[in-house]
């Protein structure tokens, strides 16, 4: 793949959240200035336990968070960012990403983090688009059935939302429940969903100042042709 060749996707968001226990207080736009710092060793210790990262190449100086933009080029498939504010914490790796046809990259990932830290709370998303997007969001809540989402024009769902929150201990008809309709879970705003299982932190505020460390790693071959298929098919 030609580094800076353009991608076949023009939006892609692909990330992991774990938060552990012992669970934050839900943090807003306001109070996310008092987050924990960014721990870099635990970063680096992160990154190089993910499945889909072989090795570090380059570790780059931390970034804010809010400033991860899209992949645009091949080159930027080799970077990976981690974010770990206490128990939280945040992974960007475009080797999440999956057409919504043939591949199921999230699913993998996920599935090796839920049982890597089957005690933490961990939520899933890729939203992959070009003339139309497609959206992909798995939650694994201790104590809950594993919840999933996901669909081009339609999204089918599996779980059941309002019992999940119920777990974590948060009120369906309480703040951040605004735009979401329980009665048609498929039409769900799964940002706003997904950030009061997140504590606040699935949503990134615009004046936040959490960091992230960014690496450019490598890629184990089968990783390496498994993102060239979703990113840049022939």
């Amino acid at each position: 793949m030609t580094p800076n060749r353009p991608l076949a996707w023009r939006h892609g968001l692909t990330q992991i959240l774990r938060i552990h226990p012992p669970v934050p207080v839900a943090y807003d736009q306001h109070s996310i200035r008092e987050a924990p710092p960014h721990d870099p060793q635990r970063a680096r210790r992160t990154v190089l336990e993910l499945p889909t990262v072989a090795g570090i190449a380059e570790e780059h100086p931390p970034m804010l968070r809010r400033k991860i933009g899209y992949p645009w080029t091949a080159d930027d498939l080799d970077f990976v960012t981690v974010g770990c504010w206490g128990s939280a914490v945040h992974i960007t790796d475009p080797a999440f990403g999956e057409n919504g046809v043939d591949t199921f990259n999230l699913d993998d990932a996920f599935e090796a983090q839920a049982k890597a830290h089957p005690e933490a709370r961990i939520i899933a998303a890729v939203e992959m688009g070009s003339s139309a997007i497609y959206g992909k969001y798995l939650a694994h809540v201790p104590g809950a059935p594993r919840l999933s989402a996901d669909g081009w024009d339609e999204t089918y769902v599996s779980g059941d939302p309002v019992h999940t929150l119920g777990v974590c201990g948060i009120d369906p008809g309480g703040p951040g429940t605004e735009n979401l309709d329980f009665d048609n879970p498929e039409l769900l705003v799964w940002s706003d969903y997904l950030n009061l299982i997140a504590c606040g932190l699935y949503a990134t505020y615009i004046t936040e100042r959490l960091q992230v460390s960014v690496f450019r790693v490598t890629r184990t071959e089968d990783t390496q042709e498994s993102i060239e298929e979703v990113w840049h098919p022939e």
